[in-house]
């Protein structure tokens, strides 16, 4: 029964992480949305855009 109660709480530590990242990515893009027109492209270099895609975020 002990090794079950520890495989579970390591994966409510897991989904508590993907749920701060969520937050995180909700965060930065109420900040994006506030960009004037064309600076956004200045925002997204490649290393932003590695980052993105890390949490499914896929730009073209």
């Amino acid at each position: 029964m002990k090794k079950w109660s520890n495989g579970a709480k390591k994966r409510l530590v897991e989904i508590r992480a993907a749920e701060d990242g969520e937050q995180d990515m909700r965060t930065i893009a109420a900040a994006m949305e506030q960009l004037p027109p064309g600076q956004l492209k200045k925002v997204l270099t490649d290393d932003i855009k590695t980052i993105l895609a890390k949490y499914g975020v896929v730009i073209q």
